[in-house]
């Protein structure tokens, strides 16, 4: 009987170097762990150096190999732990403008037609370049407290109702990254902007490639019906221009038409409210005139816009709140009751005053307009 040859063994060889990404990436953790480790003699300082260091290890991912490594350089040799000694923060200041240079890199692609979309416009490349800066932003700038994401659904269609929040659409930003970040089942929220931003030139791309759409009734049907979560901030331009004096109170509520959207897509409706927004960019007053001959519907005045230029677009520190609410009861209502103006009417009245009662509480609530 004839021996059988014997299986040779193949060995396979995985290579388990680190990429210049990744090293860059662990180099940071390390600066971040030593830091952290200090005594902390300016809380604040030590606080403000994680969180950038925090910015730039999300975005070593996007880095090219070069830029990683002599990132990894910077971090390794010309920046010490003491995140008081001006060196260490030249040397953070050295690492960003690498990351800003990957940016600008970026953007000359995009010039160039070489990206992707979805058919609303969504550009995942540029979602997942600005989710480090919106958690820095989330973190760090208004150190945003969320309560009740556990009535946000895990999955399917579902219509986020808020009050308006501010001059510009930081309170879209904030909720969607509450979503991202901090609910159980990570989720994508859409953002239905007021349909006057589409006119700006700069705008408008931008706030398409970041997925959101105009505020029409049949982009909200379409959306909810594909199982996204969908927010809308039913006050409209009367609420983005709203004086300093007149914060937290509802202008031109009208949600009618978006709960009309989700009872026919048979999606749940949850009521928000966002405070502290309302005082990013105090609002003295609106040059009417002025916004109409530039197709505006308003163009506010601050105490720093128009005067700082566009530094006067840096919003304030203030410190935010963001409160989902138990979603209202529809039950027993299907999509036949989206064509019952009655039902409809009943709804958002509702939801008018539930948001109302929201903001009401937890304004009384709130410590400091900044501090918390």
């Amino acid at each position: 009987m004839q021996n059988e040859p014997e299986s040779e063994e193949i060995e396979i060889a995985f290579d388990t170097t680190p990429s210049p990404q990744e090293q860059a990436a662990e180099a940071v953790q390390e600066l971040e762990v030593e830091i952290r480790n200090h005594e902390a003699t300016t809380p604040d300082a030590q606080h403000i150096a994680l969180d950038l260091l925090r910015l730039v290890r999300e975005n070593t991912a996007r880095l090219g190999a070069q830029a990683a490594e002599r990132v990894q350089a910077i971090l390794k040799d010309g920046m010490s732990s003491d995140y008081l000694d001006p060196d260490f923060w030249r040397g953070l200041g050295m690492v960003l403008d690498y990351q800003f240079k990957e940016i600008q890199a970026l953007i000359q692609r995009r010039v160039k037609g070489e990206y992707s979309t979805d058919a609303y416009g969504k550009d995942d490349e540029v979602v997942e370049l600005v989710r480090p800066f919106a958690g820095f932003l989330y973190r760090t700038w208004w150190r945003v407290t969320t309560i009740g994401l556990e009535h946000v659904p895990s999955d399917g269609g579902v219509l986020l109702v808020a009050n308006q929040s501010g001059v510009l659409p930081w309170d879209s930003a904030m909720i969607a990254t509450a979503i991202l970040k901090e609910h159980s089942t990570p989720r994508v929220a859409r953002t239905l902007h007021q349909r006057w931003m589409s006119a700006i030139p700069v705008l408008a791309p931008a706030l398409a490639a970041l997925g959101q759409v105009p505020a029409l009734p049949e982009n909200a049907r379409r959306l909810l019906e594909e199982g996204e979560i969908v927010s809308v901030f039913p006050e409209g331009p009367c609420g983005a221009a709203k004086l300093f004096r007149d914060r937290y109170k509802l202008a031109g509520f009208d949600a009618a038409e978006f709960v009309r959207a989700a009872l026919q897509a048979n999606a749940p409706i949850i009521p928000l409210v966002v405070i502290g927004a309302e005082e990013t960019y105090p609002v003295l007053a609106n040059l009417d005139r002025v916004a109409k001959l530039l197709g505006l519907p308003f163009l506010p005045i601050t105490p720093l816009f128009p005067w700082l230029g566009p530094l006067g677009l840096i919003p304030l520190p203030s410190k935010w709140t963001i409160v989902f609410d138990a979603p209202l009861d529809i039950s027993g209502l299907d999509a036949s009751a989206a064509d019952d103006p009655a039902i409809v009417t009943r709804l958002a009245e509702a939801l008018r005053m539930r948001i109302e009662s929201l903001l009401k509480r937890g304004l009384a609530e709130r410590p400091s307009v900044f501090l918390g």
